[in-house]
């Protein structure tokens, strides 16, 4: 009974330090477009186009001139003494609110999205007659660390160098396309 209680307890602190800075992020949200929408209105009440969309023109213009503040902000951020102030103010978040640096790489991770640099060469391996599409790890003057791609996982070999061809002149995006449409262009892999 004590486990069952101990582990209640447990999830309940976890979610609630998920929740906490989800929750700030929200608050935070809600501030920031409240206080552009109030903007927005006097805009739109100015120009006329309340008259024209109507209560929403409140929204729209507030969430348009947030999207340009963001916008302008991406630039300013990019020079030295902008980043210092961005920096330091994380540096704070950090220290104010539990789980921020989490929250916030997670997010970095969702909306850059880094192309992953990728070592491994393409090449064709020769297992008694026949030669197998696969990708090179590793080489020293005798053996070479390949794989064999597959849709369940890779299979790892070492293999005498003799036995790989490298494909100079197709990328490794190239070879497992090919891999993944059963081998339909393989022969055009030079």
């Amino acid at each position: 009974m004590n486990v069952s209680l101990e582990k209640i307890k447990q999830n309940c602190i976890s979610g609630i330090l998920f929740l906490l800075p989800v929750l700030i992020l929200l608050i935070l949200v809600k501030k920031v477009f409240g206080y552009f929408a109030k903007f927005g209105q006097g805009i739109a009440k100015l120009t006329g186009l309340d008259q024209v969309l109507g209560e929403n023109a409140a929204n729209f213009i507030g969430a348009l001139i947030l999207f340009i503040f963001v916008y302008i902000c991406g630039y300013l951020v990019r020079l030295a003494f902008f980043q210092r102030i961005s920096e330091s103010i994380d540096a704070k978040l950090k220290e104010v609110i539990p789980g921020y640096e989490k929250h916030k790489e997670i997010a970095t991770k969702t909306l850059i999205s880094e192309p992953k640099e990728e070592a491994d060469l393409p090449v064709l391996i020769k297992f008694g007659e026949y030669w197998k599409p696969g990708f090179l790890v590793e080489e020293d003057s005798e053996n070479a660390v390949v794989t064999l791609a597959k849709d369940a996982g890779n299979e790892i070999y070492i293999v005498p160098f003799q036995n790989v061809k490298i494909l100079k002149e197709t990328s490794l995006s190239e070879l497992k396309s090919v891999v993944k449409s059963s081998g339909k262009g393989l022969l055009a892999c030079k």
